[in-house]
């Protein structure tokens, strides 16, 4: 069932630091990840390293922090992954939201 809603995504990358020590987002997307994407719909714990997390996505690609993903007009940054089971529960985050 899940598969139904997997779509394939661009996705950008997060590389070398500036001069002021933040990551620098790749001007051109590095590839496609095909992905099922939801809105988080319930409150993560505050103490929780994905709390910010207002996207949660499923995979069984390849994918680690540093993935910034299209999703239509918004990119999602990567905060969080629990690699357990078939697939990746992967949490993400608006980048507007920074």
């Amino acid at each position: 069932m899940i598969n139904n809603d997997m779509r394939s995504y661009n996705y950008f990358l997060l590389g070398d630091y500036d001069e002021y020590g933040q990551r620098i987002l790749t001007d051109k997307p590095q590839g496609k990840i095909k992905m099922a994407i939801y809105i988080l719909t319930q409150t993560v714990s505050d103490t929780s390293p994905y709390s910010e997390a207002s996207y949660i996505g499923l995979t069984n690609s390849d994918i680690n922090d540093t993935y910034i993903v299209q999703y239509g007009e918004e990119k999602l940054k990567v905060l969080y992954i629990q690699p357990r089971g078939t697939l990746k529960q992967v949490f993400l985050q608006s980048t507007s939201a920074q």
